[in-house]
């Protein structure tokens, strides 16, 4: 009979070198390298996100104490206005028409700052964004 249709001898199948990770491997060490560069990613949004957040929280506040300041102040020139109507006297309403100015003058300094310190406040977590981006073309690269 003819060897044509035989199966080759052990020793015609090619052999893969030892330094080389078989298919399975470099499926494994991809799954490993996507599992915790998806981790990294995952902390840096969280980092980022906290951030964000503490800026608008420490902007609320400003917010809240500026208004109170400037409620403090309305109330202070009612004040004034009501003895201004009962007293004939200028410096009773007078004094407090001074000090409501003030105080209405530095609330709304404080809710200016804080409107200004909000408006540059983004909770978009644009690096964890930008890093995802080169995340999928490595990804790309690894799977090519």
């Amino acid at each position: 009979m003819s060897d044509a249709f035989s199966r080759p001898v052990a020793s015609e199948t090619p052999k893969r070198s030892s330094s080389e990770p078989s298919v399975s491997e470099l499926i494994g060490q991809l799954a490993q390298s996507t599992q915790e560069l998806v981790q990294q990613e995952v902390a840096l949004a969280k980092t980022e996100f906290s951030q964000a957040t503490s800026k608008a929280i420490n902007a609320i506040v400003k917010i809240a104490a500026g208004a109170l300041v400037v409620y403090a102040g309305f109330l202070l020139l009612l004040l004034a206005a009501i003895f201004g109507l009962v007293q004939a006297d200028f410096s009773w309403w007078s004094s407090a028409v001074i000090v409501g100015g003030v105080t209405l003058l530095v609330g709304i300094l404080l809710l200016l700052m804080a409107k200004s310190q909000l408006q540059g406040v983004s909770l978009m977590p644009k690096q964890t964004i930008e890093t995802l981006k080169e995340d999928k073309q490595w990804v790309k690269g690894q799977v090519q």
